[in-house]
């Protein structure tokens, strides 16, 4: 897709009816290295120079320090990020004339090269090609992209919010294994965290505590974000969506009996008087197995530990309910050190309220049938949202 843009005949100057320009540096030979492999295939595999900016692109959304990607060519670092803005760019407007040739429409509405027949291939390669455009502006991997939108907090002096980190600091971060905010926020993993953010300790310190303090907010407000997007899609439970998001306690496990039974899945059994240590819910065969549910809920900005996400383990235990495979639902998020700690636990699954709400919304509008829920909510570990079957949405760092 790189090389498709820099390809295009916005590039070759006036010759061509070219708008842009390529540095007349990368005319040499290309580089060698598996790449080189990819050119017979490309659209102008005769153009040095389209071969060369593509694999410098390559580099650079790879995480490669731009001065060493600067010292190839010797090309400057102006040029370059003028180079790789002009590709995403065009990309974007792709992915701009793709969206409209997928929206809801008569076919005769549409040019003769798009049917109604290739709309869902059109948004796969849509959402692809936004990624690729979104790495070029920020010169990332895909998972650490939403790091770029962490910010510190509004100042009173001051209407611009500085992001807390530099790309190399993103870099380095993704290379010692923090590339989620659970990771970030893991306290069993501070030291490692700072580590990775420089090498004085006070300083790096500094850092740490700004950027979990940072992550903390940017939580919140994505929270918010999914919550409006899965009350946009599924207007008619509007209502139970916001109440679900909202609320705590008692009323959260009534919320989410009903969330259960929108998409078919009949309680069983549940707590009540005269019960003893009764898991919340039992809940109906799910792939062939019943299923013991407990809800765990927080204050914002606190989390579910350890001993009340495996609480459900003893109540399903004492209730002769051990076949029986456990879930605890937590509202609103685990504490990120539970699921580093319950790899050796083969019968429970910890979610995130929000994952379990966009899972059963997909199921409701059909995006993905209650075979896959089943096998993504009854895996031992933590169900996360990121690893069910994409319906052409995305959440978390672009969309």
């Amino acid at each position: 897709m790189i090389h498709a843009a820099y390809s295009c005949s916005e590039f070759g100057g006036q010759a061509v009816g070219g708008r842009r320009f390529l540095p007349y540096q990368l005319l040499k030979p290309p580089l060698r290295g598996a790449q080189q492999r990819l050119a017979p295939i490309m659209f102008k595999s005769g153009q040095y120079d389209t071969i060369n900016a593509t694999i410098l692109a390559m580099r650079w959304i790879s995480g490669d320090p731009i001065r060493d990607i600067e010292r190839v060519f010797s090309v400057r670092i102006g040029v370059l990020n003028n180079m790789f803005s002009d590709a995403a760019n065009i990309l974007r407007g792709i992915s701009d004339i793709l969206y409209a040739v997928t929206g809801r429409q008569g076919e005769s509405m549409l040019p003769a090269a798009t049917p109604l027949s290739k709309r869902e291939e059109l948004i796969y390669i849509l959402r692809a090609i936004r990624q690729v455009s979104a790495r070029l502006d920020v010169g990332l991997h895909e998972d650490s992209i939403w790091l770029t939108t962490v910010h510190y907090p509004l100042s009173n002096t001051s209407r611009s919010i500085p992001p807390i980190l530099s790309r190399k600091h993103i870099v380095s971060l993704r290379g010692a294994g923090f590339v989620s905010p659970d990771s970030i926020l893991d306290p069993g993993r501070f030291s490692s965290l700072m580590a990775a953010l420089g090498s004085d300790p006070a300083s790096a310190r500094l850092l740490a505590q700004s950027l979990q303090d940072g992550v903390r907010s940017w939580r919140t407000v994505e929270r918010q974000r999914l919550m409006d997007s899965q009350a946009r899609r599924l207007p008619e439970c509007k209502s139970l969506i916001l109440k679900f998001y909202r609320s705590t306690g008692v009323e959260f496990e009534a919320n989410l009996e009903l969330a259960l039974e929108c998409v078919g899945i009949k309680i069983l059994e549940k707590d009540q008087a005269g019960k003893t240590s009764f898991p919340d819910f039992v809940t109906e065969s799910i792939a062939s197995r019943s299923t013991a549910i407990e809800c765990k809920s927080k204050t914002v900005g606190d989390s579910v530990n350890f001993n009340d996400a495996t609480d459900v383990i003893r109540k399903a235990n004492v209730n002769g309910l051990s076949q029986s495979f456990k879930i605890t639902v937590c509202q609103p998020y685990i504490s990120p050190d539970v699921p580093r700690k319950l790899t050796n636990c083969t019968e429970l699954c910890v979610v995130n309220a929000e994952d379990l709400a966009e899972a059963l919304v997909r199921v409701k509008l059909g995006k993905i049938s209650m075979e896959t829920f089943a096998d993504w909510i009854q895996r031992p570990g933590q169900a996360l949202r990121e690893m069910l079957p994409s319906d052409g949405s995305s959440f978390i760092g672009i969309s």
